[in-house]
């Protein structure tokens, strides 16, 4: 596709961190996308990447807590007045309607592949950081923090990242186009990937 080329940076026989990834348990339905039936499984391909979508108020398959939404989807039932403040200000920040949040410029590569289902909808594998100029990633070291979720962006395929889901017949492409996988590091991913336009030296 040309969009980048992956350069790999010294640590690259083992990633030294590892993500849970899931399939979204709630996920945001597209009323102008045709309707198609539900895949029994779903094979995310070695080198996905992920970028930082936002604070998570719930584990991988459901970061954004939509299982106590309420049914307006404005805010949250069942929960504390001071915990639902706290997700709306942090929202807010996801936002951009906080000038003085900076959001993580975050990204990570998986290191194998996995097949997620309904009957086992989340895995955990190694990862690496990405790097990009280009793409304005800058975290080489990303902590294991379970208020911090990512989702996928794209795939790095012969050293090409491809960030467009555009096939509608390919599970993973329609279900990542939707944003239907979602991944938390759960063991701080300290190594990093560079990875450069080819058009740059």
């Amino acid at each position: 596709m040309g969009w980048g080329a992956a350069v790999l940076s010294l640590h690259t026989a083992r990633a030294a961190g590892e993500v849970q990834l899931c399939l979204e348990r709630h996920p945001v339905q597209n009323s102008f996308v045709q309707a198609l039936p539900e895949p029994s499984s779903v094979r995310v391909p070695a080198g996905t990447v992920f970028n930082y979508a936002g604070h998570a108020f719930g584990p991988a398959d459901d970061p954004l807590d939509r299982a106590h939404a309420n049914p307006d989807g404005d805010g949250w039932r069942g929960i504390p007045a001071a915990e639902e403040t706290r997700r709306r200000t942090l929202q807010m920040e996801d936002i951009g309607g906080d000038g003085t949040y900076h959001r993580p410029q975050a990204a990570l590569m998986t290191t194998g592949a996995a097949t997620l289902s309904p009957a086992r909808p989340c895995a955990r594998m190694g990862a690496s950081a990405l790097l990009s100029v280009d793409w304005t990633w800058t975290m080489d070291t990303i902590p294991a923090r379970p208020d911090m979720y990512f989702q996928v962006y794209g795939t790095v395929r012969d050293g090409q990242l491809d960030p467009t889901f555009n096939n509608d017949s390919d599970p993973f492409q329609r279900i990542a186009a939707r944003g239907g996988i979602n991944a938390i590091v759960t063991q701080t991913v300290d190594q990093a990937l560079s990875l450069h336009s080819p058009d740059l030296p």
